[in-house]
């Protein structure tokens, strides 16, 4: 029988570690950059922003986790150049359509990075597949209300409506529910971010 080198594996799992919390800071820093899009507020030098914020350190952060925030930022700052970003000038089908594409993606990595953070332990990861359920039901309903902006008109509301009554998560669903009740929820998410014209 081989002896077991303590140390090598202590390192290996060490690095498995890291590469998990650098891809789940990749992935949530991508995700807010996407929300920012769709909602109309992505500054246009985002990049540099994004860059920018992850240099400064929160609060007593550990000096390797500071560096995978800022490795991350990095990486997502030099993301090829996408039509979802403002003033790409590509119209806005096609910006809402790079968005709808890279955000169904990015939500695929946040949920195999968190059943597979979840996984290494050996705990359930049940509750993990319902919660990004209900994510991509609302992204796919925030999808659906910009083509209806678009001039594309759906029946995107009803179809959410009905989604979000299924929900497993009564708190959830009950917070959506009451969420697209408030006057104006409609009309806010059937917009289109001016800089996607």
């Amino acid at each position: 029988m081989m002896p077991i080198d303590g140390p090598a594996k202590i390192a290996e799992a060490q690095a498995r570690i890291e590469d998990l919390a650098y891809q789940t800071i990749k992935a949530a820093m991508l995700h807010t950059q996407l929300t920012c899009a769709r909602e109309g507020c992505l500054d246009i030098d985002w990049r540099t922003a994004l860059i920018e914020t992850a240099a400064q350190p929160i609060g007593d952060i550990a000096a390797e986790h500071q560096q995978i925030r800022e490795r991350a930022a990095h990486e997502v700052a030099n993301f090829p150049d996408a039509d979802w970003e403002p003033d790409m000038k590509v119209g806005w089908r096609a910006s809402l359509e790079a968005w709808y594409t890279a955000s169904k993606r990015c939500l695929d990595d946040m949920e195999e990075l968190e059943k597979h953070t979840r996984a290494e332990p050996g705990k359930p990861v049940d509750d993990i597949t319902e919660r990004y359920a209900m994510e991509r039901d609302l992204l796919t309903a925030s999808y659906r209300a910009g083509l209806t902006a678009g001039g594309l008109p759906n029946d995107w509301y009803e179809w959410l409506l009905k989604r979000v009554k299924q929900w497993p998560d009564t708190n959830r669903r009950d917070s959506q529910l009451a969420e697209m009740e408030e006057p104006g929820y409609r009309e806010n998410l059937q917009k289109l971010p001016s800089y996607w014209a």
